[in-house]
């Protein structure tokens, strides 16, 4: 972390010692997720200033000579690798970005753009490829402008809310958004310039210079809005969730490089245009692709908030309105070739297995799960006094559970271990006590100390004598979790 330091003009030169403070805190999110607690530790500087002019040799270069890159485990999975590649940020993210960048290009709302900006380009190329080529590089930065700058302001007013991005609530927030797109780019509603704006943007500009071709790229990026916006809203709910300034214009920047790749090869070659696929409905079905995409997406999103059996419940809904939209009950024509019986076939495939997903939930075998017998699991919060004495009193073994409203796994923990049947009931027999440690204050720094606390969640097990028999950090899965129980005879 570079922290630039101006010296005063008071300050004479010699040596000084200045104390720093550091906090940080150290996270895995890949194999067993865990958190560390978050720490603040003093560090002391050794600074030489020296008269303004003297030439100076810069201490420890090599540590912000590149990035260091971490280094992914050997043995996650390939969904595992790509999850890991879009949350750090890597080439693959940006890779998919600019893909769907292409996709959106081929939209309805994107077609109407192609032969005003064509014939402005082709007019002022003159027939000549390499010109037509520099116009429609400008033409595209414009429209990369736009977008980009819309990621670093969205990047930028994120980095507000990062203290509270791993709240339910937020989470909430980002899939509402990825529903509305959703519905938008599925024809429910209009994201639209009004008409009268749209003539005026369509109309103004520079005509000469390099100055016109960036301007029509940025007023066409606005023009593009209906079917560009859902996607770029999305996009932009991701970026402020991350707060990385040069992530979120490094992101939105591809993504208008992807969009304006059309128009980049149109524009060199003027007789590409009469090779572009006629309009039809073709370019609906890439639209309405990405409706369905968001909407998964939402409930990507939702899957560490909501109770397993209403995830799976949500998935199997999803996956049976899709194969109806998709034409699951309409009719294969006797002629209909290779192409759509396979997307039939597909379409059948996904019925079935929405259909699976909805009867696990409902299911006999699902007799004893939340959705029908659901029961949450009781805590003492932060009295750890109270909960210590009732458990000797009572002689019962007492469970501890260390959370953090920040720490991913802990909500793991709540909606996907406790609230199983089997963990509920044998918890029953326990004194069971949360500890919170969301936010540090002296009692977290005593607690800490006293439980040997390191990383989050935290779960220790101590028997009715008041002796710790086990502890465990990170996610458990509820099997590994009642194994656990079992091996100790709790």
């Amino acid at each position: 972390v570079r922290v630039p330091v101006n010296s005063s003009p008071e300050l004479t030169p010699g040596t000084y010692q200045w104390p720093i403070m550091v906090g940080y805190q150290i996270c895995q999110e890949f194999g067993q997720e865990v958190c560390f607690l978050p720490e603040d530790k003093e560090i002391t500087v050794s600074v030489n200033v020296v008269p303004s002019g003297t030439g100076v040799n810069i201490a420890h270069q090599e540590v912000f000579a590149e990035e260091k890159i971490a280094e992914v485990p050997k043995d996650m999975t390939l969904e595992e690798r790509l999850i890991d590649a879009l949350e750090r940020g890597s080439w693959l993210a940006f890779l998919l970005v600019f893909v769907g960048g292409i996709l959106t290009s081929f939209t309805p709302c994107v077609y109407p753009v192609i032969p005003l900006t064509i014939g402005y380009i082709g007019g002022a190329s003159t027939g000549k490829p390499l010109k037509g080529l520099a116009l429609a590089g400008i033409f595209v930065l414009g429209i990369a402008v736009v977008y980009s700058g819309l990621g670093l302001l969205s990047a930028a007013t994120g980095t507000l809310f990062g203290s509270i991005s791993g709240s339910p609530v937020v989470t909430y927030a980002v899939a509402a958004i990825f529903v509305l797109m959703g519905f938008s780019m599925l024809g429910a509603f209009e994201i639209a310039l009004p008409s009268s704006v749209q003539t005026k943007l369509q109309g103004s500009g520079p005509r000469t210079g390099l100055i016109g071709p960036l301007v029509m790229g940025m007023v066409s990026g606005l023009i593009m809005a209906p079917c560009v916006g859902p996607v770029i809203v999305a996009l932009l709910a991701w970026v402020a969730q991350s707060g990385n300034l040069f992530y979120g214009w490094a992101l939105l920047f591809v993504f208008s490089l992807g969009l304006g790749l059309l128009f980049l090869v149109i524009g060199t070659f003027a007789g590409a245009l009469q090779a572009l696929p006629k309009a039809g409905a073709w370019m609906d079905a890439v639209k309405h692709g990405f409706g369905w995409i968001l909407l998964a997406g939402a409930l990507y999103l939702l899957r560490l908030t909501i109770p397993e059996p209403y995830y799976t419940l949500s998935w199997g809904l999803f996956l049976i309105v899709f194969s109806v939209f998709m034409g699951v009950f309409d009719s294969l024509k006797a002629d209909a070739g290779a192409g759509a019986r396979i997307w039939k076939s597909i379409t059948v495939v996904t019925l079935i297995l929405g259909a699976i997903a909805i009867f696990k939930v409902f299911g006999p075998a699902a007799t004893d799960t939340a959705l029908q017998s659901h029961r949450e699991v009781e805590w003492t919060v932060n009295n750890e006094t109270e909960a210590v004495e009732q458990a000797l009193q009572e002689g019962k073994p007492l469970l501890i559970d260390v959370y953090a409203d920040w720490c991913v796994a802990c909500v793991e923990l709540d909606e996907k271990t406790y609230i199983v049947p089997e963990v509920i009931e044998r918890l029953d027999r326990f004194v069971r006590l949360k500890l919170d440690f969301t936010k540090e204050t002296e009692w977290v720094r005593d607690m800490k100390r006293k439980y040997r606390i390191t990383g989050m969640p935290t779960v220790i097990f101590i028997n009715s004598d008041g002796e710790e028999l086990t502890r465990f950090t990170g996610f458990k899965p509820a099997p590994e979790f009642i194994a656990l129980l079992d091996k100790y005879n709790l």
